[in-house]
């Protein structure tokens, strides 16, 4: 991902509207949106073969992910590559109000005119040149890219633990297999505000990671494509187009993260936990910190388990535990900083799945007879 918002290395990835370690955006890529005086003036087109932007679609897309926010809503349209033209790009903040829709599309119609993308950030700020994380005031949805590897199969991995979602989007790209990539919504009962933003930021990481899907929506701030918009990359056009809708489909935040925390990894995902690369909180940190359900600490109850698991998966395996020493461990873990408490079919599947993972991978285990052979 590069920071340079006009020009994305990776021509198959979204690119932030703003990165939070950029300088303010230049007052002369801000425009201020009057629909009829600014993007309606341009002679209509007629293209027999292309996609044109659908203006039923951009208010089903806009209901679903700004139906229920106040405030502003940062939208973006550039020159995706491939194209062989160049352009600035533009940023526009429009009210999250019931003349949203009609404003999205008449944009979304001269981007198409320009050859150009548009993308919103799915949250709403508080004034226009706003666009950083830490400037996100409401967010009312959950989303996931799959943009790489068999995306039926995690769709349907997917569908299979959390239900049916409330939107699915075919972004408009196509994997090297022949796969359309999609986007995953899932609308929330009510807009997050405060800590719950940072939930349900976390929530879409945690979501990614055990599907294979793009990571980069761990940011508040990552911007994505309109549904109903125009695609436009490696000379091609299509529609950006929703081909699941069920509107009345709505998640609560707090199970919603449950039911997260209990879906497993999608087969042939390794996951590994945030936590345990180099800048994140040592082993040490983690088998003392009390973690509570809901995402309300530094990390979830599947990362916290999933680590500490692991930690005495590798003492038994190395020989410097016993099988019984390290359960005895990964059970006193979970009574002492589970908050609640897994249930012990639970703690024993994932263990013993975590378990098969690393013998596959590191070889048989050097097993501590102290206690005697296990049974």
């Amino acid at each position: 991902m590069t920071d340079e918002p006009t020009d994305p290395s990776d021509p198959d990835q979204d690119t932030p509207m703003r990165d939070d370690t950029t300088p303010d955006m230049p007052k002369e890529n801000i425009v201020h949106f009057n629909p009829w005086r600014d993007f309606n003036d341009a002679a209509p087109q007629i293209d027999v073969f292309g996609d044109e932007p659908d203006p039923e679609q951009i208010a089903q897309f806009m209901q679903v992910v700004f139906g229920y926010c106040d405030g502003l809503i940062p939208v973006r349209s550039f020159i995706d590559k491939g194209q062989g033209i160049d352009g600035r790009p533009h940023n526009i903040w429009l009210e999250a109000d019931q003349a949203a829709p009609e404003k999205m599309a008449t944009f979304a119609t001269w981007a198409s005119r320009e050859g150009a993308a548009v993308y919103v950030i799915p949250g709403t700020v508080a004034a226009s040149g706003q666009a950083k994380a830490a400037e996100i005031l409401q967010m009312q949805t959950v989303v996931v890219d799959l943009d790489t590897g068999d995306i039926a199969a995690k769709r349907a991995h997917l569908e299979r633990h959390l239900g049916a979602p409330t939107m699915v989007v075919e972004s408009g790209g196509v994997t090297p297999e022949g796969q359309r990539k999609e986007h995953v919504w899932w609308a929330l009962t009510e807009p997050a505000e405060g800590d719950d933003i940072r939930r349900v930021c976390r929530l879409r990481g945690d979501i990614a990671a055990k599907v294979g899907g793009d990571m980069h929506f761990r940011s508040a701030h990552q911007p994505i494509r309109v549904a109903g918009s125009v695609y436009y990359k490696n000379s091609l056009k299509t529609q950006v187009r929703i081909v699941e809708l069920n509107a009345e489909r709505e998640r609560d935040l707090a199970e919603f993260i449950e039911a997260v925390a209990d879906m497993p990894p999608a087969p042939g995902v390794s996951l590994q936990p945030e936590f345990t690369h180099p800048d994140k909180p040592a082993m040490d940190d983690v088998l003392v910190t009390p973690v509570r359900e809901g995402a309300q600490d530094d990390w979830s109850r599947f990362e916290g388990a999933s680590a500490a698991i692991g930690h005495f998966i590798r003492m038994v395996h190395k020989g410097r535990m016993t099988k019984d020493e390290g359960w005895e461990g990964i059970c006193g873990y979970n009574a002492a900083m589970l908050r609640p408490q897994w249930l012990v079919e639970r703690l024993k599947r994932e263990s013993e799945r975590l378990w098969n993972r690393h013998v596959e991978k590191y070889g048989p285990p050097l097993i501590r007879l102290t206690n005697g052979a296990p049974g």
